[in-house]
């Protein structure tokens, strides 16, 4: 690419375009830069030298020559070292032919010797006699005549090998000089003659235009050496120096005429490089649209491909996460049974332990003959009763474990509270006739209640039977509801022997509640009985309290929020007949 653009640029500065080829060539140094091309920025820095010196900028041209030159001797390229030092050596020979400075002398000879040096090692270039021709200028305006002597004859001779007319013209030019300050007029006279015939023969006329001045001051000074000379001679170089100016002509003519056609061509050749440059840019253009393009169905197909592995892998999760969350449900239900079965065994245990102790009382009264006949018989009547009680006990209890292992849902259902609690008494009647309590239920007969009926008595059961199993003969045990205005208090209180702080802070505590404590006749319980009863509160959205005093009795209380239990209430509600007693309630519990 910046190949393209030199060869631009440098056709450009062919066709004295030095503004557009400056711009051009910075832009090829700006991305040579970029590459860190060490050559090319080289190249390019001597190209700006010659548009500045052209343009007689001189200073500014000598700036970029040896900048130029840094870069050329990292990269070592003789050919540009070459002509670096021949600009510079011609650069300081004009100054030293203009200002006659030593420095500038020995500057031009400095830089003039390594051209020298680095042309003979290429051994290919052709412009080594022009080089020679510079350094023996500045040895002859430096008055050092042999030496620019030794040096023209070695620019004449490579010249002449390389058929370079220019090189030949200049070289000859310098000789004849050198040959009028030494005042040999023949020998000057000789190298013009052998100058016309080498440009003669070699149809050069064109060189001719470079040295006019030089060839006219020349002859001045020949002509006035040539004291002894002959007419004859005179006249015959006249002759042939005035048809060699008219020849020159016809040449200039021609050569004006070639000047057009090759500056024409040059046009054209600028013109199609232009056009090929901007083809290829079209062409590199298309090229990376069609990459571009290709880039783009390739991202595309990833993307498609990265989005289907995304949804296998999401469709995988979804597979995991959902078995996870079965293992989980069965790992909850399996936990949720381990725990149902001991509850289970433990609510079988501790409510059929009681009614059975009472029968094994009486069996072992009955063995021991301990009993009057009277109460004997009186036993034997209620023993039917209290098998009877045994038997609904078991029945309830199979009833709610049934209940429990085909789901674990609360059995929500419209129930007298009343009939419950009576149930119950009736339930622990043995106990209760064994003690010889009086109870006294201060609950409307017609206080009708929604929630579990089965949970509701089995927390009933317990709390009675633990007033029943702590207080004394003849006490009294009292059953209420209270109304406090946001909340409904359904309380159990006795008279018996109460609890202590210290078992009352650890009451609902699993691994303390289990401690049970003896009851008044040595009565012994499995100690689950209370930590239940709070479960199945909790479950059924209730608050239970226990206010106790140890030698004055034990409250529990049964606390139901208002304004739960009514933004429970379910929107198909029976309808509930009036009840004949005036303090009757119908309430729904959560």
């Amino acid at each position: 690419m910046t190949r393209c653009m030199n060869l631009e640029a440098v056709c450009l500065f062919i066709l004295d375009n030095h503004e557009e080829s400056t711009k051009l060539h910075y832009n090829i140094l700006r991305i040579r830069e970029e590459k860190k091309d060490t050559l090319g920025i080289a190249e390019t820095l001597l190209n700006i030298g010659n548009i500045y010196y052209r343009g007689q900028d001189l200073e500014q041209a000598i700036i970029f020559y040896k900048r130029s030159r840094e870069f050329a001797l990292k990269s070592n390229n003789t050919k540009l070292l070459s002509s670096l030092s021949n600009n510079l050596g011609n650069y300081y020979k004009d100054k030293f032919v203009e200002n006659k400075k030593d420095t500038d002398k020995n500057f031009a000879i400095k830089y003039l010797k390594e051209a020298i040096y680095y042309k003979e090692k290429l051994k290919t270039d052709r412009t080594l006699e022009k080089t020679y021709t510079i350094l023996a200028h500045v040895y002859f305006e430096s008055k050092d005549f042999n030496l620019a002597l030794i040096h023209a004859k070695k620019a004449e001779k490579l010249a002449l090998e390389n058929k370079n007319h220019e090189g030949v013209g200049s070289s000859k030019m310098l000789l004849c000089e050198i040959a009028v300050i030494n005042k040999d007029y023949e020998l000057a006279q000789s190298i013009l003659e052998d100058l016309y015939l080498y440009l003669g023969n070699n149809k050069a006329f064109h060189i001719l235009n470079f040295h006019d001045e030089s060839i006219v001051v020349l002859r001045n000074k020949i002509r006035n050496l040539q004291t002894n000379s002959s007419i004859i001679s005179d006249s015959l170089q006249e002759s042939n120096y005035n048809t060699l100016l008219l020849a020159r002509q016809k040449v200039r003519v021609e050569l004006n005429i070639k000047y057009e056609k090759d500056k024409k061509e040059l046009e054209n050749a600028n013109l199609a490089l232009k056009n090929e440059i901007a083809q290829d840019k079209i062409n590199k253009i298309r090229i990376n649209s069609i990459i571009s393009l290709l880039f783009v169905f390739v991202l595309l197909g990833l993307v498609h491909k990265l989005r289907k592995k995304n949804k296998a892998i999401l469709k995988s999760k979804n597979v995991l996460n959902d078995q996870a969350n079965l293992l989980n449900q069965q790992n909850l239900l399996l936990k949720q049974s381990e725990a149902f079965k001991a509850k289970l065994f433990s609510i079988i245990s501790h409510d059929l332990k009681s009614p059975i102790n009472s029968l094994k009382l009486i069996v072992e009264m009955s063995a021991e003959r301990q009993l009057s006949k009277d109460d004997y018989d009186y036993l034997m009547e209620n023993m039917k009763q209290e098998l009877d009680i045994t038997s609904n006990l078991l029945n309830d209890l199979l009833f709610w474990s049934k209940a429990q292992m085909e789901s674990n849902i609360i059995k929500w259902s419209y129930f007298n509270l009343f009939n419950t609690v009576s149930k119950c008494l009736h339930t622990l009647s043995t106990n209760i006739n064994l003690k010889q309590l009086k109870i006294t239920n201060h609950l409307s007969s017609n206080f009708i209640v929604w929630g579990d009926e089965m949970r509701c008595e089995f927390v009933i059961r317990n709390i009675l039977h633990n007033a029943i199993k702590y207080s004394d003969f003849y006490k009294e045990i009292e059953i209420g509801i209270k109304d406090n205005g946001n909340d409904w208090n359904f309380y159990i209180k006795d008279n018996g022997v109460g609890i202590s702080k210290e078992q009352l802070n650890n009451m609902f505590v699993s691994d303390t509640s289990r401690k049970s404590t003896k009851g008044t006749l040595n009565e012994q319980g499995a100690g689950i009985g209370l930590l239940l009863c709070h479960d199945f509160i909790e479950s059924l959205g209730w608050s239970l309290l226990v206010n106790s005093q140890e030698g004055i009795g034990t409250t529990f209380h049964i606390v139901i929020n208002k304004e739960k239990m009514n933004s429970k209430k379910p929107t198909d509600k029976l309808k509930l007949a009036s009840p004949s007693h005036e303090h009757q309630t119908s309430i729904t519990l959560n």
